[in-house]
Order: structure tokens, then sequence, then C-alpha cells
């Protein structure tokens, strides 16, 4: 989001951090399903600085249904590549 709001001459107010996604590991294990933009398995950098871009499914089946259309949805919108 960051070069698509810096084109608009707007900053992020907000954003996710490394701790705000420290119980992914506990969501994971009870079945959750939690993944960087990409779809892979988030694999964020520990720290209070980086900026953490995730996902999160409450099972298999919601993730199938709404990640291709969330994909398309970043991609029509040149959020992700």
């Amino acid at each position: 989001m960051n070069p698509v709001l810096a084109r608009r001459g707007v900053v992020m107010g907000i954003c996710c951090h490394p701790y705000d996604v420290c119980t992914e590991l506990i969501a994971r294990e009870t079945g959750v399903i939690v993944t960087n933009e990409y779809g892979e398995q988030l694999d964020a950098l520990l720290g209070v600085e980086p900026n953490v871009t995730w996902v999160g499914y409450a099972n298999e089946a919601i993730q199938q249904q709404i990640e291709p259309l969330l994909s398309g949805a970043l991609k029509r919108r040149g959020l992700l590549n």
C-alpha cells in the first residue's frame, strides 16, 4: 500500500507489526490459516519497526473461496504483483 498511497500524497495511518501477530503460531496450531499477501506461510521479521502484511482464514474451505478473490482484487488495483 505504501507506493499507492505515496502516489496519492497520503501517508499510511496504521499498519501491522510483528508483535501484532505474535499469536500466529497458536492460531495455526488450532487450524487457523495465516498467510502473507502471496498466500505463503507468514514469516515476519521480529522487531518493532517492520510492517507485516497478513491474511487470516478460519479454515481451508474459506481460504479456497476467498483467497482467489482477494488476490484478484489486489492485483487489479496494482497492490500485488
